[in-house]
């Protein structure tokens, strides 16, 4: 029995394929019109992968890089909700950004590639047609996303399994790659048209299912139960200007350490180029922009957290998210120590409260009164 979300699918699929089957059998179509129709439809493909991503429930299998853009998120809980949207997940957001980098620096490539043999084919590419057939494959990503969200698809999902993976593959292989073969081997308008229809036939009964990435377990474990009942003896939060000032402290040891190592490397290459000015001006955006990222970064891992101590259990709790982060038991610390940072004598809070189990230690970063903290836990 066919399911209704089977249906949709299979309904935008058809729709999205239909239009350049028809411009090659009626409206004689070019192989370069049919190439960029295929090369458009992969990056808005890819596009509404990477935003469906943003709201997966599931946590990857994988773990993230921490140096790279939204890596220290990896083990956020909880999600921030936008209006009627699901809520985001930062967890998600390193994942998002990866593919953000490979889209902006593979897709143009393909497209180079295409313009290129777009040179080397017959016929040119009709405008009017050509658009309608790209607006069809808006619609067609659009109707994607709002049947993602419609039957809360994004619960059994990760961030990598709401990507399209293997439909942008079909789209590369059976339709920029197949028929840019095709054209070389001087086929028939007839065997484009079949090209074409197999395409449709890939999308729906091979690349139309994502396989999953695996799952992890503790996405779906929430900690509340853990939490004990009634108020806690002790409230401490992070202090946030402590926070963003040892942000700002690392912003250069980022800059020399990869992957943001490219971007004194660029303001170099830009700085030979284009005179010492340019290349300046190029590092201070770039330290801009990873000062702002630094930033941003701090104040979602660790700018919201309050840690709330019970009689049997210290509690880190996510305002913005709403969530609970993680629990300890007093019993299982062995030890309580207070590690002095280079920022102390900048701003008062900065100094780092380790707290070492038998089995994992936690680090409270810029915490308020951590001497409190402290003398609260260990006495």
């Amino acid at each position: 029995m066919i399911q209704s979300d089977d249906t949709t699918r299979i309904t935008r699929v058809v729709l999205a394929n239909l239009v350049a089957v028809i411009g090659i059998a009626v409206l004689n179509w070019s192989v370069a019109a049919l190439l960029f129709v295929y090369w458009i439809e992969s990056g808005v493909a890819i596009a509404r992968g990477l935003f469906q991503g943003l709201f997966a429930h599931r946590e990857p299998r994988d773990t993230a890089v921490p140096s790279l853009p939204g890596g220290s998120w990896s083990e956020k809980r909880g999600g921030v909700s936008l209006g009627p949207l699901p809520p985001i997940y930062p967890r998600n957001v390193h994942v998002v950004f990866s593919g953000i980098v490979v889209l902006v620096l593979f897709w143009p490539v393909v497209g180079g590639v295409i313009a290129l043999a777009a040179d080397s084919t017959a016929g040119g590419v009709p405008v009017w047609s050509v658009g309608v057939a790209i607006i069809g494959v808006f619609i067609s990503n659009g109707v994607a996303v709002v049947d993602y969200v419609r039957s809360e698809r994004y619960t059994n999902c990760t961030a990598r399994s709401a990507i399209p993976q293997r439909y942008v593959l079909g789209v590369f292989l059976f339709g920029i790659g197949g028929l840019y073969a095709l054209e070389q081997a001087a086929a028939p308008p007839v065997v484009f048209a079949a090209a074409a229809a197999a395409k449709l036939l890939v999308d729906l009964f091979v690349t139309g299912f994502e396989p999953d990435d695996g799952l992890g377990d503790w996405a779906d474990e929430p900690l509340d139960e853990h939490v004990p009942a009634g108020e806690p003896a002790a409230v401490f939060r992070t202090d946030r200007r402590a926070l963003s000032v040892r942000a700002l402290g690392l912003v250069p040891l980022y800059l020399i350490a990869p992957p943001y190592t490219v971007f004194p490397l660029a303001a170099g290459i830009v700085g030979l180029a284009f005179g010492l000015g340019a290349g300046v001006a190029t590092l201070g955006v770039a330290a801009a922009v990873v000062t702002v990222g630094r930033l941003v970064g701090a104040s979602v891992e660790y700018g919201h957290l309050e840690y709330r101590v019970y009689s049997n259990r210290i509690v880190a709790y996510d305002t913005l998210l709403d969530t609970t982060q993680w629990t300890v038991r007093p019993k299982t610390v062995e030890d309580i120590t207070l590690t002095s940072s280079v920022f102390d004598s900048v701003l008062p809070g900065g100094t780092t409260v380790v707290v070492s189990m038998y089995d994992e230690e936690r680090r409270l970063y810029a915490l308020d009164h951590p001497e409190a903290f402290v003398e609260t836990v260990g006495g």
